[in-house]
């Protein structure tokens, strides 16, 4: 079917039918290896050297005040906990796969204390498997669209009547009809890993006639790269539709598609063959043949095509910065050219998108922006100009899988004025909303669920706090004995080490952040201060700190649970001051990655 808004490309996202952004897999639990500040891939070596070390300040009997040995009992219980399970392989198996809850007497029946290692985690991978089939069974991937075409013309051309023709004055209030209105939907149904059955709908009703269609299909998914499905469909006749998608080379695919269709006694054939070349990592190219031998009408209801074939070719390239398309068509009864560039900014949530059509058929202008609103959803605005089009506004909001399109046809010719308003209303409209609506809203949402969160954490977070407070007390002398050494030889001085939510959204550090000054310490119940425990973890002038939460450490608490935290230290290394400032699930070495900063 030919189509002035573009093509289809074959297979582009025919290749993971049933991948789902939801991860079902718990993050690993690191609990044990960061309090014992090692790697997961630690040796027995390794551990038992980490044990040690904290051994020597948290054993009770290296304390002889009542109240440290106290607290260095409760320490010494947790270190050996760790100890315990991470030194057993069958228990450290036990942990990387299934975390604490693994350990519990009554929980994870399917693993039997007398399993190796190997089989623990092939258990677990079975129950994993077990899981995600379950998961896949309840799937339906519902996808549904609404479009509501709106004829406006009489806003703008009505005018054009009163200059033209004296005996045609248009009345005092514009005139508005739908001209338009459509809705499909459709769901999966995967019956296993590799086949899905699915099932479409759609009614629609332009300009006093209406028209629907019902569509069942079956597809089987050999590979990533390997697929056929077939689909029947009742509506206007009956149509019988198939589709092979395979890899001929490797970077070169094909996607063909054949179809038959009954309509008042009449039999009409289509087929199609596209050729999917990836030219490089970010390049793509299609050459499409298609014949349609019907008659068919493109999705803008502008033309009725009959008998329309004709051959394709496309480049795609898509990277970080910018995507860019150029298709031309060689066909009957339409040839035209395409180029389209979209500019994605902040993040990736605004996109900029220009593109021009030219062809037998007249002259396209399209511009428009998009901008994701939520996490979930986005909302769109575009103008198309040109000839034989006139001037269209279309706003575009998309929620998940559904799809909500509203067509403002405002002109059948090409107005100064439509452009004019076609162009800012919606912006103007859509600031005002986003300025004096969305953003307070979104703001005051955030703030509920923080204090929410917060206070669902009370508790918890005086808890370990009261913890880490106590291993400071203990691990103070052996503190003050590394800070006196690698001062004396020039070593590794930790100056301000801070912990908690120290970036903006845009990951730049706060400025009350870039002000702390430890001999004047100001309060805050965003991050705390963490110079004790991070110098402690000093040797030789070498800071290692493995990859995972830092609230795990020693002497360490998390002060603002389920928010996103960055660590921040400040340290002199040979009498030269240094800086580290990064996520705190990453691995941290010093001095290695870190930078200079001026005393």
């Amino acid at each position: 079917m030919l189509n002035f808004r573009g093509v289809c490309k074959m297979g582009e996202s025919e290749t993971e039918p049933l991948s789902s952004p939801e991860d079902d897999n718990s993050p690993q639990d690191n609990e044990y290896y960061c309090f014992l500040n090692v790697p997961r891939d630690a040796s027995q070596t390794e551990i038992t050297a980490a044990y040690k070390r904290l051994a020597r300040n948290f054993h009770p009997d290296k304390h002889q005040d009542e109240a440290k040995r106290a607290q260095a009992e409760q320490l010494f219980t947790k270190l050996k906990k760790c100890y315990e399970v991470l030194s057993d392989p069958h228990k450290r198996a036990i942990y990387d796969c299934l975390g604490k809850e693994g350990l519990e007497e009554d929980g994870w029946a399917v693993v039997p204390r007398t399993k190796t290692p190997r089989e623990i985690r092939e258990e677990y991978e079975n129950l994993a498997r077990v899981r995600e089939e379950r998961r896949l069974q309840q799937r339906t991937n519902p996808v549904s669209r609404f479009e509501l075409k709106v004829d406006a013309t009489d806003l703008f051309d009505r005018y054009l009547y009163d200059v033209e023709y004296d005996d045609l004055i248009p009345s005092d209030l514009p005139h508005f009809e739908v001209s338009k209105l459509s809705m499909s939907s459709s769901i999966q149904a995967p019956l296993t890993n590799t086949d899905v059955a699915s099932l479409r709908g759609s009614l629609t009703t332009s300009n006093g006639k209406g028209s629907g269609n019902f569509t069942t299909s079956y597809k089987r998914i050999n590979t990533a790269t390997s697929w056929q499905e077939a689909s029947l469909t009742l509506g206007n006749g009956v149509g019988v539709d198939t589709r092979i998608y395979r890899r001929l080379a490797n970077r070169l695919f094909i996607n063909m598609s054949g179809s038959m269709q009954l309509v008042r006694q009449e039999m009409k054939p289509g087929f199609s063959c596209s050729l999917e070349n990836h030219l490089d990592a970010h390049t793509v190219g299609y050459l499409t043949y298609t014949t349609n031998l019907g008659i068919f009408e493109n999705e803008n209801s502008y033309f009725v095509e009959e008998e329309a074939s004709g051959m394709e070719t496309t480049i795609s390239r898509t990277t970080a910065s910018y995507s860019a398309v150029a298709r031309l068509q060689l066909g009957i009864p339409y040839t035209y050219a395409t180029l389209s560039f979209t500019k994605p900014f902040k993040d990736k949530k605004n996109h900029l998108r220009v593109a021009f059509k030219v062809g037998t058929f007249g002259a396209i202008l399209e511009y428009g922006v998009k901008e994701q609103i939520t996490e979930h959803s986005s909302l769109g605005a575009t103008v198309e100009v040109g000839y034989p089009v006139g001037v269209t506004v279309r706003i575009l909001l998309k929620r998940d899988s559904q799809t909500y399109l509203f067509p403002f046809h405002l002109s059948d010719d090409i107005i100064l004025q439509p452009i004019f308003y076609g162009t800012f209303v919606p912006l103007l409209c859509w600031f005002t909303a986003k300025k004096l609506i969305l953003e307070p809203r979104e703001a005051r949402a955030k703030e509920k669920e923080r204090l929410k969160r917060m206070e669902a954490n009370r508790e918890r977070v005086a808890e370990a706090k009261r913890e880490a407070l106590a291993s400071c007390n203990l691990m103070t002398e052996r503190y003050r004995r590394i800070l006196r050494e690698e001062e004396e030889k020039g070593g590794l001085v930790i100056i301000t080490a801070l912990y908690g939510i120290l970036a903006n959204d845009k990951g730049e550090m706060k400025k009350e952040v870039k002000n702390f000054d430890p001999k004047e310490p100001v309060f805050s119940d965003s991050f705390v201060d963490i110079s004790l425990p991070v110098q402690y973890c000093v040797e030789d002038s070498r800071l290692i700190l493995w990859e995972g939460g830092k609230d795990s450490l020693p002497g360490v608490w998390d002060p603002v649970p389920g928010e996103v935290k960055y660590i921040l230290i400040k340290y002199k290394y040979q009498n030269t001051l240094h800086q580290v400032f990064q996520p705190e699930q990453e691995e941290i070495r010093l001095p290695k990655n870190s930078h200079r900063i001026s005393s």
